[in-house]
């Protein structure tokens, strides 16, 4: 009965490794070494978890490090970082921000948790990116932004219990990334200057009147 036990066992042992090793094959995503790529520092957070032990700021900030796996732990609350002034979040062709939340697909371990995305100009207004499980990637084409400076991440999970609560998040990236896109010189719009402008075609159209 015993030996019977331990053949199960081992046999589940082999499945879970093996779907692992699956799911990680099937991930072709590869993180970034540029370090201007990713946050640069934490300007806000608020976590949860009374027993929370992952919740310094540098969890969160650079590189991603496959080795060492330290992540901020949200514990159903939030974090906003500062990617940079000259390291903005682009909108390019595709996914333009990745979050590294721990999870089972690109990391090997721990089940994917929920979160939403937000980024910002200027810390006050907000457009939300999307819901992400897991590591995912996100569009800056869906919001009102062509670029972005802070990114907020609320934690989406209920659960705030253990020593890593909520979502994990390990990193934050710009896949595509650089200084405020520069554009052409908008011309003005406001009433006042519409008014003049009228007020001056009048006076042409009167003057080319009397010269006739």
């Amino acid at each position: 009965m015993l030996e019977r036990k331990l053949s199960y066992m081992i046999i589940s042992l082999i499945l879970m490794l093996s779907l692992s090793f699956i799911a990680l094959a099937a991930d072709g995503r590869t993180a970034g070494t540029d370090s201007r790529a990713y946050a640069n520092a934490v300007v806000e957070k608020k976590l949860g978890g009374t027993a929370n032990f992952n919740t310094y700021d540098n969890y969160i900030i650079g590189v991603v490090d496959m080795n060492k796996i330290e992540p901020l732990s949200l514990g159903g609350g939030y974090v906003i970082v500062d990617m940079g002034a000259n390291e903005l979040v682009l909108d390019e062709e595709g996914d333009d921000l990745r979050v590294y939340e721990k999870d089972q697909i690109f990391y090997g371990k721990d089940a994917p948790e929920k979160y939403e995305v937000f980024v910002s100009q200027d810390m006050q207004t907000w457009e939300s990116l999307g819901e992400g499980l897991g590591t995912a990637e996100f569009d800056l084409a869906d919001s009102k932004l062509n670029w972005a400076r802070y990114v907020k991440i609320e934690d989406r999970e209920t659960a705030t219990t253990g020593r890593e609560p909520g979502s994990d998040i390990d990193a934050i990236e710009a896949l595509h990334f650089g200084e405020e896109p520069t554009s052409a010189i908008p011309v003005p719009s406001t009433p006042g200057f519409t008014a003049v402008f009228s007020l001056l075609a009048f006076v042409g159209l009167i003057f080319l009147e009397k010269r006739k």
